[in-house]
């Protein structure tokens, strides 16, 4: 397995009684670290931050964050890719009775995904009545992702993948909890599914619907995350449940692998496009790896620890032609 997940904060947490009630724990390397009940959290909202879905009231998850402040610190080790960094990093949200529910924070960062009317939200207020007993995490229009008696965020990252020589993709190699692992050509992509063209900016673009590509398997999709790279070790990590058309995903999320623009041969045997992004960090280019794997539970930071020091090395696997070398957009 390529990627061991780095983790970012403090797991194992409990639920701190306030009273009757029940405060969530926000860990990680994050300036707003720390206890937060429903009280706390209506005593910090302000009218820009404010959510409202017509049933429950809470704090938008990136002002929660600090996302706007500069809340959130990123690191990236020397001699890794460091671009849009952010990128790599994703909330794990659990509930008393266990569930568990990923989000990225490329999904709810203004800047890239989050651009719903209706942003991720934390809330702490039944509309119109009192406090909840417990926040709740709640994702409009995906009730199969929300989080009832929520009792830790964490802020955890993928591990940065070394600079790479960039360059055009030759194949992509898929692997993790996905039905058809393996390494994927161009032939491949175009004779193993149905294409799918889609037309966006003016451009035509004809591949492979990404969830249709990944086909992940195991069970809940809510619990995952998908790393995704370039020949350049520039990463991009994304829920699983955001790819989810039955949890709210876009179906135009796409992997082309060919366009009537100037993306292809650029851009390799494939890269990735979030049509409902506004800037194209996200729109992985000269794409040749994508992982589908569980985040850490925090009864498994002890074997990941251990595997961290066992672990060397990633292990990479490096095809390219002889093309100049290519970058991706992380606008």
């Amino acid at each position: 397995m390529k990627h061991i997940v780095r983790i970012a904060g403090v797991a194992g947490l409990l639920a701190v009684a306030d009273g009757q009630a029940q405060a969530v724990v926000l860990t990680g390397p994050d300036s707003n670290d720390g206890n937060y009940s429903s009280a706390n959290l209506a005593g910090i909202a302000t009218a820009g931050d404010t959510v409202n879905d017509g049933t429950v009231t809470g704090i938008s998850l990136w002002s929660l964050l600090g996302g706007a402040t500069g809340g959130i610190t990123t690191s990236t080790p020397a001699g890794d890719n460091s671009k849009n960094a952010i990128l790599r990093y994703y909330l794990l949200a659990t509930g008393a009775g266990g569930q568990q529910s990923v989000v990225s924070l490329g999904e709810i960062n203004p800047s890239f995904g989050g651009t719903a009317a209706l942003p991720d939200f934390v809330a702490y207020q039944a509309t119109g009545g009192g406090l909840l007993a417990t926040p709740e995490l709640v994702v409009p229009g995906a009730p199969g992702r929300d989080v009832a008696d929520l009792t830790s965020l964490q802020l955890l990252s993928a591990p940065a993948a070394p600079n790479g020589p960039g360059g055009e993709s030759t194949s992509v190699q898929l692997t993790g909890a996905v039905a058809n692992p393996g390494s994927y050509l161009l032939t491949t992509l175009q004779n193993d599914f149905t294409p799918v063209t889609e037309t966006i900016s003016g451009d035509h673009y004809t591949g492979v619907p990404l969830w249709t590509f990944l086909d992940a398997t195991n069970g809940n999709v809510t619990d995952k995350i998908v790393i995704t790279q370039g020949t350049d070790g520039y990463e991009v990590v994304l829920s699983l449940a955001e790819l989810d058309p039955a949890l709210g995903g876009n179906p135009q999320d796409l992997l082309p692998y060919a366009d009537t623009g100037t993306d292809f041969p650029n851009d390799g045997v494939a890269r990735t496009i979030f049509p409902s992004d506004n800037k194209h960090g996200r729109w992985e280019s000269n794409l040749d790896f994508v992982e589908v794997t569980n985040a850490p539970e925090p009864a498994s930071l002890t074997l990941l620890g251990i595997g961290m020091m066992t672990t060397v090395a990633f292990h990479r696997r490096r095809k390219f032609g002889a093309a100049a070398a290519g970058q991706n957009d992380g606008c």
